[in-house]
């Protein structure tokens, strides 16, 4: 019952944020060109910063004031809300015109720190201070880090084209709730509310009512590598972190986007519930 509660109830908080965000949405500072070159709100995946905080706050009513909050929660506010926050950071003053983990590595050692850069570096520093909560040692620490990082870095690539990251994103999280199921009424809520959020999102996002911006896409990636953090044994982490490793670095070479226009059934599953077949660009 407290599952379906946040799951519920963060669904009809985001649908209200964004309603009553309208307006503001399409000030000039908030609005990105699309692939299809239409100019229309960005990272609306912001709102997942509120719904998490707010989230937090049921959390600590429901343990009893006065008494602390599971540390889980803990740590798992503070990853959304910090990724949230940088890749909104991104959003706003990102520049294009380095991508991957060359292009802000060579810009880096040419004395110019992009805010790619910065977000990846800072992420991951957050990701090593979340994962020791979760570790044994320090190796375990290292791991997990990574395992979270890439795994919202891995996002972040996806989210190119209308609905892609978050068609894959809610399968992954039915995936790692699974995994967690069993953890009781404390973390699993909080996924399902993400995931609530995310089924918004969703619909926003595939019909180009707005964009989620890499405030969105960090946020995906990141809960999901928790969640394989917490659930996974070190096997399948250490497997999982180099599948990760794997994709980010094959970003640098190869298209996701034409790699799925050139399958059949990827292809479909890409375009489904899009305004129609689009040209393959970008990433």
């Amino acid at each position: 019952m407290i599952r379906a509660a946040y799951f519920l109830v963060s669904s009809l908080i985001s649908i209200l944020i964004l309603l009553l965000s309208r307006d503001l949405a399409q000030n000039d500072l908030l609005v990105r060109t699309n692939y299809a070159g239409r100019r229309i709100p960005t990272s609306a995946g912001l709102v997942f910063l509120p719904v998490s905080v707010l989230c937090f706050t049921a959390d600590a009513f429901r343990g009893g004031i006065g008494k602390s909050v599971n540390p889980d929660v803990y740590s798992f506010t503070i990853l959304v809300c910090v990724m949230c926050f940088l890749g909104f950071l991104d959003d706003m003053v990102g520049s294009r015109a380095s991508r991957g983990f060359k292009g802000h590595l060579t810009s880096f050692f040419k004395g110019k720190a992009t805010s790619g850069f910065a977000k990846a570096s800072i992420g991951f520093f957050v990701s090593m201070a979340i994962s020791i909560h979760f570790s044994e040692n320090v190796g375990e620490v290292f791991l997990n880090a990574f395992v979270i990082a890439l795994a919202a870095n891995l996002f972040n690539l996806l989210d190119v084209m209308p609905g892609r990251a978050l068609k894959i994103f809610l399968p992954s999280l039915a995936g790692v709730i699974a995994l967690n199921w069993k953890l009781g009424d404390f973390l699993v809520p909080q996924m399902l509310a993400i995931g609530g959020v995310a089924l918004v999102l969703f619909v926003g996002d595939i019909k180009e009512w707005f964009m989620i911006g890499d405030s969105g896409s960090n946020v995906l990636g990141a809960v999901v590598g928790l969640g394989i953090v917490i659930g996974a044994n070190f096997w399948w982490k250490l497997a999982l972190m180099l599948v990760f490793l794997l994709l980010n670095l094959l970003s640098e070479k190869f298209s996701f986007s034409r790699i799925i226009s050139r399958n059949r059934v990827l292809n479909w599953l890409d375009n489904l519930g899009r305004k129609g077949n689009i040209e393959i660009l970008g990433k």
